[in-house]
């Protein structure tokens, strides 16, 4: 017959298995997140470069300014929607890595309580 202590050894082993694999789903998905909102903070820094700009400029000049401060903007709207996009289901990926992480903890603390009930004398 198998210990109590031993069942919650096997439970701890397999749930830090899954908080592993959970936590490495996260980290996957923090660098997609990081890489996107350094995107966005780079298309910001370039759109407030264009509009920071005083040097005097030619009617050609200026067209072309304003064409790349568009399209500066069009891509800042772009990559704050795709972050906007990707929150929640960061949000969730953060919270399953920590449940999964918490789960293990507990087994680990139960499973040593456990043993150490068992270890103890029995008077």
């Amino acid at each position: 017959m198998t210990k109590e202590s031993d069942r919650l050894a096997q439970l701890e082993r397999i749930a830090r298995i899954k908080a592993e694999r959970e936590l490495k789903r996260f980290a996957a998905f923090s660098l997609h997140m990081a890489q996107a909102q350094n995107h966005a903070g780079a298309m910001r820094t370039a759109l407030d470069q264009s509009y920071r700009s005083t040097a005097p400029l030619s009617v050609a000049e200026a067209r072309i300014a304003n064409a790349q401060a568009g399209r500066s903007a069009r891509e800042l709207r772009q990559a704050e929607a795709e972050v906007a996009r990707m929150l929640p289901r960061f949000d969730a990926a953060r919270r399953d890595a920590a449940r999964e992480f918490g789960r293990a903890e507990v087994l680990l603390s139960l499973s040593a309580l456990r043993r150490a009930d068992e270890k103890a004398p029995r008077y």
